[in-house]
């Protein structure tokens, strides 16, 4: 069953235009259909950290996140944002993430502005992959987690999830359906969360899995694609204990590599 193209109920665009705003305090709504079990969609629930500390660093971009997810958020969430340091040429913004349940989310902001440098080495080259449709991909489809209601996949791997295959690693382009929500500040940081735990395509049938700690390394001050398509790779590189250490990376649809990153997930199986 297909998630109707025009049945959500608030975007991200959405979202952020509803955050009211006291001080260094932000408050907004975390809906039902932005969820994942218990608990709000963890790149949605980033992003609001992030949006957090932007008010208190809107000129250098973002460097990198660290975004530990100590806890379940659903329905009114408040995020409170701090300035740890700000240096030179670099800021250091903690941000806060509370709901009715108590602590959700501990987030590290670095913003640090690019500098001349003979550094000059390149991401690593974008995956062989087909180039993402012209039209709407395919919607919700029945069980999946209601977050993915506001996301369009197109698989590009060999591999799927609880499909008891030998290779844990997950691929596909990703993109928010509402194209209000493609070109947002906090689009790219939302949806880089939004694929299934590598780890899940060896698993035989489905099981929960839950992020703990996620870190994000951004390479350009601005990342842009097209259309709002993002090529999305994820590969589980350890697993034992009921825990999966996996490596993640971000390609636009030009092939540049704009983002890496490393998550632990807890998985129940």
């Amino acid at each position: 069953m297909l998630f109707s193209p025009g049945a959500w109920i608030m975007s991200l665009h959405s979202i952020t235009e509803s955050i009211t705003t006291s001080g260094s305090l932000l408050t907004t709504e975390i809906p039902t259909d932005w969820t994942q079990g218990r608990t709000g969609y963890g790149g949605l629930t980033a992003a609001l950290c992030l949006k957090a500390a932007q008010q208190l660093e809107p000129e250098r971009p973002l460097r990198s996140a660290f975004i530990g997810f100590v806890g379940p958020s659903s329905g009114e969430v408040t995020v409170n944002a701090e300035v740890v340091r700000v240096g030179r040429n670099t800021s250091s913004i903690r941000s806060s993430l509370s709901s009715a349940q108590g602590r959700g989310v501990e987030a590290l902001f670095t913003f640090s502005a690019a500098r001349p440098s003979v550094l000059n080495q390149e991401g690593p080259a974008a995956p062989i992959a087909p180039p993402p449709p012209d039209t709407q991909a395919p919607g919700y489809r029945e069980g999946a987690p209601e977050f993915t209601r506001h996301l369009e996949f197109v698989w590009a791997s060999d591999t799927i999830p609880f499909a008891n295959c030998r290779k844990p690693r997950v691929m596909s382009w990703v993109r928010h359906r509402d194209p209000a929500s493609r070109d947002h500040p906090l689009a790219l940081l939302c949806l880089a969360d939004a694929l299934p735990p590598a780890i899940a395509t060896t698993l035989d049938g489905f099981s929960p899995l839950s992020s703990m700690t996620w870190v994000v390394d951004f390479f350009d001050d601005t990342p842009t694609t097209e259309d709002g398509w993002w090529l999305l790779e994820s590969h589980s590189d350890f697993a034992t204990g009921g825990h999966s250490s996996q490596d993640m990376t971000i390609w636009n649809t030009r092939g540049k590599c704009v983002a890496k990153g490393r998550q632990m997930v807890t998985v129940f199986a």
